[in-house]
């Protein structure tokens, strides 16, 4: 396994430098620029300002200078300053990034904890009611837009009933149980998706496995039902759930942004909101990098984790 994981660390390498690129130049290409977003509609940027701006931004170099100078910086930590605060782009992405990975955390614990009990009723209940109501639920899941069910829920549970707060974000550190209040709405949404597709995924591989010979064999030797269904069957299920889940994890972390800006929450989502028109790019670099930084990272740790839920894998 130790062997597995620096092979595939060191494979890392190129795809995190093409990463770096992507990120880089991506924002290159969007029409306008810093310069063109700090002139108000009405006003003609002069000449001469111009190129004043483009010397103390470093945009007069040519962009291939500007990428492996701000890749040497990155590599270092430095991902630069904001055009427009000012601020260190590091210092500003690590604090709204705790609040990101807060509701990502949140909605995908929320989706394990709904979708595995129910995708495995749903299969040991097979064409029942139950599993009617489970495959009809996740289908819900599937097809609603989650900026919809956001404002459906803001209408009812914060403006009809009053229940939860619209908007806002508390530190669970200081007020952990005044947090909850705004990230119950935020979380149910987000985990709605993951939800539907882990529940789905979870009944198709039950059934799968159920129908294989070893279950026959167990049931023969008259093993209880719930040791087969947990001890054995259910291990080897939870395989391509976890793959899905640790998918749609990496998805939580970089999908967040109209979910943040629908209930104010201060994340990395709504960091890239902000920044995305005003064409900042040093702060948007950071933030795309990181985010994507962190869905190579899952995606190893999801191929580690074949190895606990079922350590007959082997990792090659």
């Amino acid at each position: 396994m130790l062997a597995y994981t620096v092979r595939r660390l060191l494979n890392l390498i190129p795809i995190l430098f093409l990463l770096t690129a992507f990120v880089f130049f991506i924002f290159r290409f969007l029409p306008g620029g810093p310069i063109e977003m700090m002139v108000p509609p009405d006003e003609v940027l002069d000449e001469e300002v111009r190129l004043i701006l483009e010397k103390e931004l470093g945009l007069d170099r040519p962009v291939l200078v500007q990428y492996f100078d701000w890749l040497w910086r990155a590599l270092q930590g430095d991902f630069g300053e904001s055009i427009y605060s000012q601020l260190p782009v590091g210092g500003l992405i690590m604090e709204r990034f705790p609040a990101t990975l807060y509701l990502a955390l949140a909605a995908v614990v929320l989706a394990i904890a709904v979708a595995i009990p129910m995708g495995t009723i749903a299969a040991l209940r097979k064409n029942t009611m139950t599993d009617y109501v489970a495959m009809g639920t996740s289908v819900l899941g599937l097809t609603v837009p989650n900026f919809w069910l956001a404002l459906m829920m803001i209408l009812l549970f914060s403006l009809g009933l009053r229940w939860l707060p619209s908007m806002g974000y508390v530190d669970p550190m200081q007020d952990f149980f005044g947090s909850l209040k705004h990230f119950v709405m935020p979380a149910i949404v987000l985990a709605a998706y993951p939800c539907a597709v882990a529940t789905r995924m979870t009944r198709s591989s039950m059934l799968d496995e159920l129908n294989k010979d070893y279950v026959y064999t167990a049931r023969s030797q008259g093993l209880p039902e719930w040791k087969i269904i947990f001890k054995y069957t259910l291990k080897n299920a939870l395989i391509p759930t976890i793959t899905i889940v640790g998918l749609l994890f990496a998805r939580q972390l970089g999908g967040t942004i109209i979910i943040e800006t629908i209930f104010g929450w201060p994340g990395v989502g709504l960091l890239i909101f902000e920044h995305i028109n005003a064409r900042d790019f040093p702060v948007l670099q950071g933030a795309v990098l990181l985010l994507a930084i962190f869905f190579v990272g899952i995606n190893l740790l999801v191929d580690l984790m074949y190895r606990l839920v079922n350590p007959r894998v082997e990792l090659s």
